[in-house]
């Protein structure tokens, strides 16, 4: 029997703003870009088992559904969602169209906040697939299996029993079809984060190490597997002992066109939606690197497309909570902040990436840290160079959106540190040239903040540099924030370029007082501003025609701050 496809004009080429079930969006005749070729790949490629991390929405949960909508036999077909799209054109591939009994679990809505909930929650979504399936199985139970499928479908099962569940279910399907089944499992970690977050990882863990193996570990009852999620959960952790599964992250060149929209793809769209600012959207939304191929952000692209004013937002940094990298850079070394201003101003930092990520051990190291963030979708990482069995990536924020959300956990930190008002009254301070009002906030900053085994050590200089250059970011709107940049006949500490050239523009210079040299704070003062002069720092503000350019020298030792200016 084949499924009629309900037309609906209104709909029709409508950007398909949160639509996960791939059947509703063709019914509706949705926008769909076509990523039927995913099928093919997925069939051909020789490994039983497939974990496939990507970002956040970028089409993992819609993929999975369109799977499934392929390749799982019903009463009424499902071919005729797939007329048009490239994957009609494999004759062979078409033959498997509807022929495979097929298990489907999404974790995405699993995010309580207690592990109580969490298993009532887990007993939940798999009553519900069980009793999608009973109709073909339940003649054929044993006696002890009528038990355990009572046990299942009522949610009164035990963990062990729970645990258990996929293997049974693919045991019972088998053994009434003859058939070997296909399983998909969508956002298999999102559990996973909520329990790190929660207090109840080890829980979590072992439920779920212990229910994927049952699907997937030495199961003859398994057809394929397909597993997606953001991150891959170290081996050690969840996936001990499953030699059958194959892994394709974002550094892979396997499905690297397949979640996220290609060039390609865009240009067509852009075409489509007579848009005309591409420089724009690739500007905001662009930036990311799958395996060998630039991405776009699709989630943000079709909120862009579907908003009749076309503003450009941050809709994939509004579509859940950051908290959790927000915390990490947080709450991280300022080493790894000062790293985040370098991104910030739009340079790139170095890094090797570790792709097995134990979420307990996340912040033990930079390197987690800027692996969690790479593969959440937070950096862009581009291929530098192998070092032992590591290979090195040079990192950097992909586009504008994502550079919102380091701006805003940088000004996060700063305020929860210092408050936003001393905040706000040392950047008036500094556009009114109140030098001596700046000189007092930056100093009730200093003692608020920075430790004093930050600022005794050999170089207190770079600690402030930092901490300054994080203050400054918050002129963002109205100023380039450009560090350590060559400029005239040396490098420079940080300037501020006015956007607006009749604005004053900035030149900072900081020295130490150096007591081993006999520098006193006036000398290394004199010596912060002459070597501004000297070095015609200003010459990158002359030559964007700024007014008035004001060059500040800030010397420090410990804890004591010293700032002056002259006008260039």
């Amino acid at each position: 029997m084949v499924t009629k496809i309900i037309k609906n004009s209104y709909l029709k080429g409508k950007p398909p703003v949160g639509y996960s079930d791939f059947k509703n969006l063709r019914e509706q005749e949705l926008y769909y870009v076509d990523k039927s070729l995913l099928i093919e790949k997925i069939w051909e490629n020789s490994s039983q088992v497939l974990l496939i991390p990507r970002p956040r929405r970028f089409g993992k949960t819609l993929n999975l559904s369109m799977l499934r909508y392929f390749f799982e036999k019903t009463e009424d077909s499902n071919a005729s969602l797939f007329e048009g799209l490239l994957i009609t054109k494999n004759t062979e591939i078409m033959d498997s169209q509807g022929k495979y009994p097929l298990i489907y679990l999404t974790f995405k809505d699993i995010k309580e906040n207690s592990w109580e909930d969490c298993i009532e929650k887990l007993k939940l979504l798999i009553s519900m697939e069980l009793r999608r399936h009973t109709h073909l199985f339940e003649k054929n139970l044993y006696a002890e299996e009528v038990r355990q499928h009572a046990l299942l479908l009522n949610h009164d099962a035990g963990k062990s029993l729970c645990e258990q569940s996929l293997f049974l279910l693919m045991q019972w399907i088998n053994r009434a079809t003859g058939s070997k089944i296909i399983v998909l499992i969508d956002e298999y970690d999102t559990p996973i984060h909520a329990g790190h977050q929660y207090g109840y990882y080890d829980e979590i863990i072992l439920f779920m190490r212990n229910l994927l193996s049952g699907a997937f570990k030495d199961n003859s009852y398994l057809k394929k597997g397909v597993i997606t999620g953001i991150l891959r959960v170290s081996k050690e952790s969840i996936f001990t002992g499953l030699n059958n599964i194959e892994v394709h992250s974002i550094l892979s060149s396997e499905f690297d066109q397949e979640f996220g929209f290609t060039e390609t793809e865009i240009e067509k769209i852009l075409t489509d939606f007579k848009v005309e600012n591409p420089q724009e959207i690739k500007d905001w939304y662009n930036g990311y690197i799958f395996g060998k191929h630039v991405i776009y952000n699709p989630w943000s692209i079709l909120n862009y497309l579907n908003r009749k004013e076309r503003l450009f937002q941050p809709f994939w940094l509004d579509s859940s909570s950051n908290d959790i990298v927000r915390d990490l850079i947080m709450k991280g070394p300022i080493s790894l902040r000062e790293n985040v201003e370098t991104l910030l101003r739009g340079e790139s930092i170095c890094s090797a990436l570790i792709e097995n990520v134990v979420l307990r051990d996340i912040a033990a190291s930079e390197e987690n840290i800027w692996s969690l963030l790479t593969f959440s979708g937070y950096l862009k990482p581009v291929f530098s160079y192998q070092e032992d069995s590591l290979s090195v990536y040079k990192l950097s924020i992909p586009n504008r959106e994502v550079s919102i959300f380091y701006r805003q956990t940088i000004q996060h930190w700063l305020t929860q540190q210092i408050g936003d008002q001393l905040l706000q009254k040392l950047l008036k301070a500094l556009l009114k040239e109140d030098i001596s009002s700046f000189e007092q906030y930056l100093s009730e900053m200093v003692t608020t903040v920075l430790s004093y085994h930050d600022t005794s050590a050999p170089d207190p200089e770079r600690v402030y540099h930092a901490f300054v250059l994080g203050l400054l970011v918050n002129l963002s709107s109205k100023y380039q924030v450009r560090s350590n940049r060559e400029a005239g006949y040396g490098r420079y500490d940080v300037m501020l370029i006015p956007k607006n050239p009749k604005q004053i523009g900035f030149i900072f210079e900081f020295k130490k007082v150096d007591q081993k040299y006999d520098k006193t704070p006036k000398t290394a003062m004199k010596s912060a501003l002459k070597q501004i002069s000297d070095k015609e720092y200003a010459f990158d503000l002359r030559q964007a025609e700024v007014e008035k350019i004001l060059g500040i020298g800030i010397v420090v030792h410990n804890k004591k701050v010293w700032v002056q200016s002259v006008e260039l």
